[in-house]
């Protein structure tokens, strides 16, 4: 029987030839995530019905990458209680301030295509980029750390096929953006998303993770890129050895399929109060910013560092604009002050911080009521990043540079 990728990785991870979307299976989590905020909740929850300890620790990633660096009390002990129950339970992937978990896993050789990763996390659609992927859970995660499985309904899969070619300042976070105004969220609620067309083959592994993070927001259960040669390539590199392409089936049946036209999009911004609430840049351009931000799980990666740097060449951020950059880990930002991308940066005018969630989970850089910030994070709802009264608006690296130059929203086109 023909299957979607989707479809193949729920068959493999539960022990059967095929499976069909609509059936309830119980899958094996190839990898289990969790982060420093909701890690020792899980487990004292596991103590507290006798169960102590987890069924394959070996699979499991603990990551301390909101609260980095720690910047309260409560946060300090709950750190304290992420390293020392990871160290009792033996997990085997304890990543202590190393960078946001979602690229960090990647980065670490831990990823391959055809893996289905388990996440105390919403945004992990992200891991999706890699050919895996990745499936966000709350509480159930406790489910998953005791007994290795969980059950799931596998998901119909939307085929969104990419048409054209992307013009200068058009990028991945663009044609996300496009694709989520594509499709209601009635019509994508527990589907997976399946990009496909020639345009994946110049984008690279970390614009495609960019490309499947955000789908979440519309309702999705994840997305996808499906894993040619190039990823794999990439996976090994990385430390996956093992990684090796996979695909759907070429005669695969999908729900539906939606087209987006990369000759015709503009970049897009999501405006407050929603990141589905989605519009052009030339219909919002000019409204005035007092905070930009890159940076982030979809994010904050050399490709964003490097756009970010050669738009700012020769500019200054403006005097009314706070521009703060994160890179999403600590390779990241190492490898960019080798570059000297760092440098440019902060010549620049903007301002750089370790890895860390940080502004998107609401940690640090908050903002005033009335105050404007154009961001790369993942959501805007009010309150996100402080008070309720001010406002996020959610773009590209290039675009949230522009701005910062500009002093107002920009398009990225104007300066490439």
């Amino acid at each position: 029987m023909s299957q979607t990728l989707a479809e193949k990785i729920f068959a493999r991870t539960s022990g059967r030839a095929t499976v069909a979307a609509g059936e309830v299976v119980w899958a094996t989590a190839d990898i289990v995530t969790a982060p420093e905020v909701s890690f020792p909740a899980y487990i004292r929850r596991l103590r507290g019905i006798g169960i102590d300890k987890l069924a394959m620790p070996e699979r499991v990633v603990v990551a301390i990458d909101h609260e980095v660096p720690v910047h309260s009390a409560a946060g300090a002990e709950r750190n304290i209680q992420t390293r020392k129950m990871a160290a009792e339970l033996g997990v085997a992937h304890c990543l202590d301030g190393q960078g946001i978990t979602h690229p960090l896993v990647v980065e670490r050789g831990l990823i391959r295509p055809g893996m289905f990763v388990a996440a105390a996390d919403s945004h992990t659609a992200i891991i999706g980029g890699t050919g895996a992927i990745g499936i966000p859970f709350g509480f159930e995660t406790s489910l998953i750390l005791a007994t290795g499985k969980t059950w799931i309904r596998v998901p119909h899969t939307i085929k969104v096929t990419l048409k054209g070619t992307p013009h200068p300042g058009v990028t991945a976070r663009d044609i996300a953006l496009a694709t989520m105004s594509g499709i209601p969220p009635a019509q994508a609620s527990y589907r997976i998303l399946e990009f496909h067309g020639p345009a994946l083959a110049r984008l690279s592994v970390w614009e495609r993770m960019t490309l499947c993070g955000l789908c979440i927001d519309i309702g999705a259960k994840s997305a996808v890129v499906p894993a040619d040669q190039a990823c794999a390539d990439f996976l090994k590199s990385a430390g996956a050895s093992d990684a090796e392409p996979i695909t759907s089936d070429p005669d695969a049946s999908f729900e539906r399929e939606i087209v987006v036209d990369l000759d015709t999009l503009e970049p897009q911004v999501s405006v407050p109060p929603s990141p589905i609430h989605i519009r052009g840049v030339s219909e919002i351009a000019g409204l005035p910013i007092q905070h930009a931000y890159i940076g982030s799980c979809a994010s904050g990666t050399m490709q964003d560092l490097t756009d970010a740097a050669d738009m700012l060449r020769g500019r200054q951020v403006n005097d009314g604009v706070q521009l703060l950059v994160i890179p999403s880990t600590r390779k990241v930002f190492m490898q960019a002050m080798a570059e000297g991308l760092l440098n440019r940066l902060a010549e620049s005018g903007a301002q750089i911080s370790p890895p860390t969630c940080g502004p998107c989970f609401g940690g640090i850089a908050q903002l005033a009521a009335g105050e404007r910030r154009i961001s790369t994070s993942t959501r805007n709802d009010p309150g996100r990043m402080g008070s309720a009264q001010a406002e996020i608006y959610l773009a590209s690296a290039k675009t949230v540079a522009a701005s910062a130059i500009r002093g107002s929203i920009a398009d990225p086109r104007e300066f490439v």
